[in-house]
């Protein structure tokens, strides 16, 4: 009788990819639907399929500098282009001919904000207004304070300069009016927050009607309140959360999430009592996030549910969070990504001195190809494991190749069709290693095994 007829077989099934990537324990560890690597993978928007990420174009607008970041206004469709140099540039489309505008006051990385058909930038300095509708220009609050971070609560425009204890408010209705008079409740107002714990403020995020108050001493606090700053009162929530910059947190439905030294963390609403509660939930891969932390910055693409994490100083590396699955993947693009926006039906990123759309109608990064790679989950056995056949199915709009790789063994299969495969391969451990220059998605791969 032939060996491949005399051994009972069993079916290892890989169909859902969910689980996202588990780097906390080893391959054999993790979940059936969890991944050791997936490399250049995202979730498709409100899907649970795993697909490879589009390409970058070709550069569709240049700039005589290095771009720090890029502001997107969706209500006017219009962006703002800040340069290293400080120049700020507006575009209505990607594509059109950029106009300088102004000037940054500072040279920190610009926060921005919409109050009153304005786009209010605070880069460290003076605060500035964007007015698209009038002059089409920069202009500098001359009597107002000097800022890093710029939001709007209250019908006010609020500000605060990391590395103090205080939040400034504006008059009411009025960005560029913070003059404080005690007698007329509508005049610029501030509250100091946690005042004298030897912590300074570095991030400011809303959660529901409040706001959650980040501190260099790991110390979180919540500004409760309305419009009357009479009613605002400030509450320490929790300490010790090794949180890190106001680039590394931001708002995502009743929770906020953040970076902190131990790894990827929120805060959330609750019913319980307190009605605020922190928790992790970073665990899988916390490990790609805390080795070798250096400047990280979260960007929220919220139409697809995902958070681009950039933990270290490789700017061409990122983490996708998504949080509807609480799954992730990673990213590796061909050049260093500075900034990222996501506009009502495209993602624009900055990279050097250009800028690009990241779709997937594009296969490679500009020019350069892209190497997509998944490895599932390992399995093992007492003995020796034989693995008598391979069925693959992936789904492409094009024509590619991938190479699925087991052990020693080695097969090319196509990443738009149905693949089957008979074979007589015998391993100790079966980690199934999928790569390919070409995006695909996964609708199944299953292998007849049997023990030896």
């Amino acid at each position: 009788m032939r060996r491949s007829t005399k051994h009972a077989a069993t079916r290892l099934q890989f169909t859902d990819f969910t689980g996202g990537i588990n780097v906390a324990v080893s391959g054999e560890q993790i979940a059936q639907n969890e991944m050791q690597v997936c490399k250049n993978f995202i979730y498709k928007p409100d899907s649970r399929r795993l697909a490879g990420r589009g390409g970058l174009s070709k550069p569709i607008t240049n700039f005589t500098d290095k771009v720090k970041d890029i502001f997107y206004d969706v209500d006017t469709n219009t962006f703002l282009v800040f340069l290293n140099n400080k120049e700020i540039y507006s575009l209505t489309t990607t594509n059109s001919i950029p106009n300088l505008v102004g000037n940054l006051t500072g040279s920190q990385n610009p926060v921005c904000c919409k109050f009153q058909d304005k786009l209010w930038i605070a880069s460290g300095d003076k605060l500035q207004y964007y007015d698209f509708s009038t002059t089409d220009s920069i202009s500098t609050v001359l009597n107002g304070p000097i800022c890093d971070i710029v939001f709007e609560r209250f019908a006010r425009l609020a500000v605060v300069k990391t590395g103090n204890d205080r939040i400034t408010y504006s008059g009411t209705g009025d960005g560029t009016f913070w003059t404080e008079d005690n007698s007329n409740d509508s005049s610029s107002k501030w509250i100091d927050v946690g005042y004298g714990d030897s912590g300074d403020i570095i991030a400011v995020v809303p959660l529901a009607t409040d706001l959650i108050i980040f501190k260099s001493n790991g110390k979180i606090y919540q500004l409760c309140g309305d419009k009357d700053s009479a009613s605002w009162v400030v509450y320490n929530i929790s300490n010790l959360t090794d949180a890190i910059g106001k680039r590394c947190a931001v708002n995502v439905g009743n929770q906020v999430i953040f970076i902190s030294r131990q790894g990827l963390k929120t805060v959330s609403t609750t019913m319980d009592y307190g009605n605020i509660a922190t928790g992790d939930i970073g665990d899988k891969i916390n490990k790609l996030i805390t080795s070798k932390l250096y400047e990280p910055r979260i960007f929220n693409l919220r139409r697809h549910k995902t958070l681009l994490i950039r933990p270290t100083d490789d700017w061409s590396f990122f983490i996708a969070y998504n949080y509807a699955l609480n799954a992730a993947t990673t990213l590796k693009f061909s050049m260093p990504v500075t900034s990222i926006v996501e506009t009502m039906d495209k993602i624009v990123i900055a990279s050097n001195q250009s800028l690009y759309y990241w779709d997937e109608d594009y296969t490679k990064d500009s020019e350069d190809l892209i190497d997509y790679k998944i490895v599932v989950k390992d399995t093992i056995s007492f003995d020796k494991i034989l693995v008598k056949s391979i069925d693959s199915n992936l789904v492409s709009t094009q024509a590619g190749a991938a190479k699925l790789t087991i052990d020693k063994l080695s097969v090319d299969i196509p990443t738009n069709s149905r693949k089957k495969i008979r074979c007589n391969h015998s391993t100790e451990k079966i980690s199934v290693d999928l790569t390919s220059n070409s995006p695909f998605e996964i609708s199944h791969i299953v292998l007849e095994v049997a023990d030896l």
